[in-house]
């Protein structure tokens, strides 16, 4: 019993698995994320701003109230995770301008990217236009959509756009922005039921109209 202790202490390493718990706590939690986010996004578009709440959202999501108010805190927290999670996504599918640029008058590069933005995000789009007074990060969002849309076309048709007198261009810019924007899309494919070839048509048509009368002789004094 006194004796000295002969034999190998061996000391087992607990870092692996603690590794993979830290690991597979992340992937759990960036789960949960991603499952708020499509339930918040679903739930924006299916009823009016007032009726989603956060135990809707957690829900839909098949997550505890608890963890919804953790990632997001409000309702207003929501509205501003959405937004940050989809406005990549839409940037995406709209693509780069330089790569819808006219070439010549075909503007079949414009009107298929916006046919593919909008038949995706459209809906959500309105939502947030319409409902924008609701809410601090709703008019945040409608905002910025506005500011990033603006952008988008300045880019595509800067060769139109550039040469003119300032009042020409924001003339010009205000008439494409319009004719290019999810209002007017959704007006040509739910109210008037075209198809999406018919409705990217109708937008080329009219913007190459809005080109077109652009190279006129300008009709705005400066000053």
């Amino acid at each position: 019993m006194g004796g000295k202790f002969r034999g190998t202490v061996h000391t087992v390493n607990m870092e692996p698995s603690r590794a993979y718990r830290q690991r597979s706590r992340a992937e759990t939690t960036e789960a949960n994320t991603g499952r708020i986010l499509r339930a918040a996004t679903e739930l924006f578009v299916e009823r009016p701003f007032e009726h989603v709440t956060l135990p809707a959202v957690a829900e839909r999501a098949g997550v505890g109230l608890q963890t919804v108010i953790r990632r997001v805190g409000t309702k207003d927290g929501l509205v501003r995770a959405v937004n940050r999670w989809i406005v990549p996504q839409i940037a995406a599918t709209r693509g780069d301008p330089n790569d819808a640029r006219p070439v010549g008058d075909d503007l079949a590069g414009v009107s298929d990217r916006l046919a593919r933005h909008y038949e995706q995000w459209g809906r959500i789009t309105e939502r947030t236009l319409h409902q924008q007074d609701a809410s601090p990060a709703l008019k945040e969002s409608a905002d910025a959509g506005r500011r990033a849309h603006r952008e988008w076309i300045e880019a595509v048709f800067a060769a139109d756009l550039d040469p003119l007198p300032p009042a020409a261009r924001d003339d010009l810019a205000g008439r494409l922005a319009a004719v290019c924007g999810v209002e007017f899309w959704l007006v040509l494919r739910r109210d008037q039921d075209l198809s999406v070839a018919a409705a990217r048509a109708a937008v080329a048509d009219l913007a190459a109209a809005c080109r077109h009368l652009a190279r006129r002789p300008p009709a705005y004094p400066e000053g």
